[in-house]
Formats: structure tokens, sequence, C-alpha cells
């Protein structure tokens, strides 16, 4: 499996313009756009050269691939366009990739100016949207949603890093950024080559500049192209489709959706589709299940929802707090990458929530153990560079101050990290996904069958309880037993991890105002009336399930490390709330984690294993294949194994599934996506095979 190293800091761009108010790129010594008429070269450069609303009419998805996002007035143009076309497609995808993009207070401030130029008033309001979502600028894919139908996938870093390893197939190209003159790692063959891997049958491209050796370049890619009247500010623009002689790629892009077919001849007069939504097979409504409807129902599925529990949330979902922030390391490896991906996603998804967010996101602490531990975590964040307003490095004075407790050492300052209910969360999440979710609890799902095309989830008596274009397992530790017929369990190595949290009275550490992490964390209290709660115990091959004294003692020890100026009251000595007499009045939840061998998530679609040994009975041919080689069974998907980060994982992990099951693009690289695929561990055999 390619492990490639981490991205490199991101530069922020300046909010510098020109004598004349245009905006300007110190970097790249040019002009994000023409001093006027930036509008009209998007709509007649973009817009016009790929034939667009025209080629998007009438499709289910549509997917357009920009090389460079800059300012967004193309992307701002097509959202305008898509808003105003009665038959635009039911989801556009717009992905751009930006080395140096704004803040979001400098996108806001650079933008606001151009709109009263001619013809850009009609912008406001999306200007204004698009400022109030946008990112920090952290390395890495950002999903966003700023309307219903509406996903800009944005790649902070280098097209090189970003562009090869993304999954999307691509119907349109816009090939922007600064003039090849000005930014010639844009206009290269390489780039070339990367799109037309990309590109889906039929693609179209479109660019302001003809230039040079551009042409030729985009021929050797697989691009026909042809010149066009330019809109007045380049002369000549090229526009062109992917059209190769002969095959020139090793992989297909993913396709468009295979599920349903959208025309405009079914449409409303609203241009909405009157056919029937497919239905999904969700099993399991903890985190992972309850973002997995959500993210379905928002692409127009109906979901069938199966729990064993009487309640959703109810096993280590049903703890009654959790916290939540990234995890850094020094060479940003896949751990780091993927909790950062799933953080700022979760975060933008819980935003939405009718309610607001069951929890708090106003700040964490991750402190060192000691001196030297703290040292290194504050040269790991000057080392990254990251912005203040996503991690900052603090002393133990800071740390203190922003604690209300007093700590022995500083550590990491999480901003927007926090803690939630999980179960609240759940709920939540399936209120929003609204009638198009059929939930039923206390019936249990005991295996997956697929008949004629279709999954059939059936009870122990045997009998059918529904029926599904897909299924996906969301089942935590259950998840093995219905994925084993499918998927030998020596390729999911579930581990069922033990884990026991302590609720401290309620009058203790009423000072506190934020979760502290370390060995252990403690989160201030959750609820009106209870306690703060501290922990959690991590037993492996523990199957007990009662509240041990024992494990409280142990979380109490931690405790008593994070917060020195409190050793003595959670000690074990007499009086301390660590003594055995003490620590058995104290109240507490057990719960079962699921985790695999290498600590990531299970989430993408399963392998189909009598199709492989088919068409490969000595496991010579695979043996250096890759993960796309492996066949895939049609409609069986799985998200679970979160371990104790589900908080960060459930929602990009519904995401990705979701992306698979529609041919959408992906919200991450190939390289997190490949980490983290259900066939991981069946390809790690077949190679040592």
């Amino acid at each position: 499996m390619k492990r490639r190293p981490g991205f490199s800091p991101i530069v922020p761009a300046e909010p510098v313009t020109t004598d004349g108010g245009t905006p300007y790129s110190d970097v790249f010594d040019d002009v994000y756009l023409p001093a006027d008429g930036a509008l009209g070269r998007a709509r007649q450069v973009f817009l016009g050269g790929n034939d667009l609303p025209q080629r998007w009419q009438g499709r289910e998805q549509f997917v357009i691939v920009e090389t460079g996002f800059g300012l967004g007035l193309n992307f701002l143009a097509t959202w305008a366009a898509w808003r105003d076309d009665p038959q635009r497609p039911k989801r556009l995808h717009f992905v751009s990739v930006e080395k140096f993009p704004f803040r979001p207070r400098d996108l806001r401030q650079t933008l606001a100016p151009l709109l009263v130029q001619p013809g850009m008033t009609e912008l406001a309001p999306l200007v204004q949207r698009l400022c109030d979502i946008w990112p920090l600028p952290v390395a890495g894919w950002h999903r966003l949603e700023p309307a219903p139908g509406v996903v800009l996938s944005v790649g902070f870093g280098d097209f090189s890093t970003l562009m090869p390893d993304l999954r999307v197939g691509a119907d349109a190209f816009f090939l922007d950024g600064f003039v090849p003159a000005k930014n010639p790692d844009l206009w290269t063959p390489e780039v070339f080559k990367t799109l037309g891997k990309l590109a889906r049958e039929g693609a179209t491209l479109a660019t302001y500049t003809s230039a040079g050796q551009i042409p030729r370049d985009l021929a050797a890619a697989g691009f026909q192209t042809t010149r066009r009247e330019g809109d007045g500010h380049a002369g000549e623009m090229l526009a062109g489709v992917y059209a190769p002689p002969y095959r020139m790629r090793r992989y297909d892009p993913p396709g468009a959706p295979s599920w349903r077919e959208f025309r405009a001849a079914d449409a409303d007069d609203d241009g909405e589709s009157d056919a029937a939504p497919n239905t999904a097979i969700v099993i399991g409504a903890g985190m992972a299940g309850a973002a997995m409807a959500l993210r379905l129902v928002a692409r127009g599925w109906r979901v069938k929802l199966f729990e064993r529990a009487e309640a959703p949330g109810s096993a280590a979902s049903g703890n009654p707090a959790g916290v939540f922030h990234p995890q850094l390391s020094a060479d940003d490896n896949v751990l780091s990458r993927l909790t950062r991906a799933g953080f700022l996603y979760a975060l933008s998804q819980w935003r939405t929530l009718p309610g607001g967010l069951p929890g708090r996101a106003d700040g964490l602490l991750q402190v060192g153990s000691d001196d030297d531990e703290a040292s290194s975590l504050a040269q790991l964040v000057a080392a990254h560079g990251y912005p203040e307003e996503y991690v900052k490095w603090v002393d133990a004075a800071q740390a203190s101050a922003l604690a209300g407790e007093t700590l022995a050492h500083g550590g990491l300052w999480f901003p927007e990290g926090g803690w939630l209910a999980p179960a609240m969360l759940c709920r939540a999440e399936l209120v929003a996904a609204g009638p198009s979710l059929d939930a039923r609890y206390g019936v249990s799902v005991e295996r997956l069958e697929q008949r004629d095309g279709r999954w059939l989830a059936i009870d122990e008596t045997g009998r059918v309880l529904a029926d599904a274009t897909v299924a996906i397992v969301t089942a935590a530790n259950e998840s093995q037993q219905l994925l084993g017929p499918y998927l030998p369990p020596d390729f999911i190595p579930i581990q069922r991890v033990r884990g026991q949290l302590t609720f401290l009275p309620p009058d203790s550490l009423p000072d506190l105002r934020i979760p502290v992490c370390g060995e252990g964390y403690v989160a201030p209290s959750p609820l009106g009336g209870a306690g703060p709660i501290t922990g959690a115990t991590y037993g492996f091959d523990d199957p007990a399930t009662d509240v041990r004294v024992g494990d409280h003692q142990a979380n109490l020890r931690r405790l008593a490390s994070l917060l020195p100026a409190h050793a003595e009251a959670f000690g074990d000595g007499e009086g301390g709330l660590g003594s055995a007499g003490a620590a058995a009045q104290l109240g507490g939840r057990t719960a079962f984690r699921a985790l695999v061998t290498d600590r990531l998530p299970m989430a993408g679609q399963l392998p189909d294993m009598p199709a492989i040994a088919s068409s490969d009975p000595q496991g010579r041919r695979l043996a250096g294949g890759h993960l796309r080689d492996l066949p895939r069974l049609p409609g069986l998907y799985a998200s679970f194994a979160f371990g104790s980060r589900g908080l960060v994982f459930a929602a990009l992990c519904a995401e990705l599934v979701a992306s698979q099951i529609e041919g959408e693009p992906w919200p991450v690289g190939s390289d997190l996506a490949d980490a983290i695929d259900p066939a991981r561990f069946l390809l790690q055999a077949l190679r040592k095979a």
C-alpha cells in the first residue's frame, strides 16, 4: 500500500491589490483576474468553452475539475449558472486546488470590492456564503457544501501532491491559474496527463490560453482541442474534448451513478426528478450508522436503519461525553492527515444540525506529560506552520489560564476542539435525515444475503426485514459476524477493547472550563447537575461489563497527573477519591470499542472473494496488485472500527462511502482511502502469498 509523506506547510495568499484596486499576487507577479470583466471571462471561456449549462442538463450529477481556485470567480459563476438553470443536475461537484489559499478574512476582504463591478451584484449572496464556510489554510482536501446540491472540494497544496491521488470522474475541466509564463508548474505535460486520468468519456476542457506548446501537450494527454475567440483580454482560447486515440490509462475514473437515472423529461417544474429514490440498508445506529444515514439521505436515498438496541447511540456511542481533536505528528502521517480531514469535515456538518451542536467546540487542550514532551509539541507546531485558529502551542501558564485549572506543562491548544454527547449527536443526525429514514430499534439483523442483484437483511428466524440496492454495515463489534460470509474474519481483524469512564462528583473541578487530554482526559460537566467525566481505560481481551473500582482508581491516577494541583484530592490516600472506599461510590460506564490491528477505520466497498478466487486461483497476479485491482461486491459497504475516535471519523467515513456509492469525487485522496479500505488486509495476505 502506497504511503505518501505528509503535506508541506501552507503559505496563505496575502490581500494585495494593484494601484487600480485589482487583486494581485506577489508570488506570481500577476493579477488574479482582468481589471474588468472577471465574470465575463468565467462565463465566456470556462462555461461557454465547455458548452455549459447545456451539457449538464438532464444529468444526475456533473463534475468540474479546475486547476487553480484563486478567488473562486469561476466557481461562483458556475454556481450561479446552476442556480438559475431549471434543468440543472441534481448535484454539482466543483473540484479545485490552490497552492496559496486566502485566509477566510482575507478572501472576504478581497472579494468585497469586486461586487461593485458591472454584473457582479448578483453574486453577492453566493460570495457571502462562500466566505462564511471558507476553511482555514490547512493542507489537504476540504469538502464544503455551500448550498443543497452544490459540493465544493478544494485542495490546499501543490497540484502534483493533491491531484494524482484524487479519485474523481470529471465531466469538464477549467484550466485556470496564472498565465504559463508566470506559473509554469500548472501548464506541464505531467499536469495534463493527470487530468487525462480523471476524465470521463466525453469530458470537455477549456482554457483562456492557446499559446506555445500547450495544445500539443494536451493532445499528447488525450485532449483534442480547437481555438476559439477569447474574452477580449487574452485573445484566442482553447476548447476541447477527451478523445484519446488509444487507451492511455490503467484505471478508469469513478463512473456516473448507475443506481438511477435523472432525466429532464421526468422533472417537475422546479427541476427536481420524480423518479423513485433508491433504498439502502444501514445496520447499526451508533455514530457510524447515524452519519451514514444522513449522508445518503442528502443524496436522495431512502434508508432503512436497523439497531438491535432500543435506542440510537446505545453502545460505545452511549457515553455521556466524548472529546474530539485532530492527531498531530512530526511526519504528518496517515493518522494525522485522516484525523485532520475528519475533524474539519465533522465540524462543518455538525454546525448544520437542527438545534445546533450537541456539545461544545470552544477549545481543548492536549498537554505534555513532561517538559520534554511539551517541548516536542511546540517544535511540531512550528515545523508545520499551522494557523493558530487550527492549533497553537501554549506554555504551562497559558494552558492553565485556558483550562481554569493549574497545569504542570504546556501543550497544544485546539480552539475548535471540544466535547460532544455522542448519543445526542446520533439522535440529531437521525432527526435531520427526516422522513426518508425508516429507523427500527430492538431489531437484530443476523445476516445479509444477495439475491437477484439486491441485498436482503434477515433476522434470526430467517425473516426478510428489508431488501435494498445497497447495504452498509456500521455495527462496530458485530460487523465481523455480518461480513464474515463475504470477507473471512482473518481479513477483518477486529479487537474488542473495553473502556471504563469515571463520573466525578458534581462539585469537583468547578473551575474546569474545557476538556484536557494527555494520558487520559477529563471533560467538564456534560449535562446540568452532572459532574465532570474522566477516563478511559483501554483493556484488550477483557470481556467484563461491570464497572470496577480498580479501573476508577486507574482513571483517577491519570487525572491526578493531568491536574497536579488536585493530586491529593484524587489520590488513594485517606480522604482521596482514589481510595478504595471512595472510588467504590463513584458512578461510571463501561463500553467496548471496535478496533482493528492498524488502528485505522474500515470504510469502503467489500471485495468480491469468489471473483478473486476464480480470476486468480493461485494468487500470483494479485501478489503485485493494487487495491483497485480487486473485484468488489456490488452494493456491499462498511464503515466501522473507529476505536476511540468515532467523533472524528464517523462523518468523513460516511461521506467517503456515500461518494463511492454515487460515483462522486471522493472527499479524501486515494492514499487515505486506501489506508482505510476494508480490503487492505486481504491485499496484504495476497502479497505475502
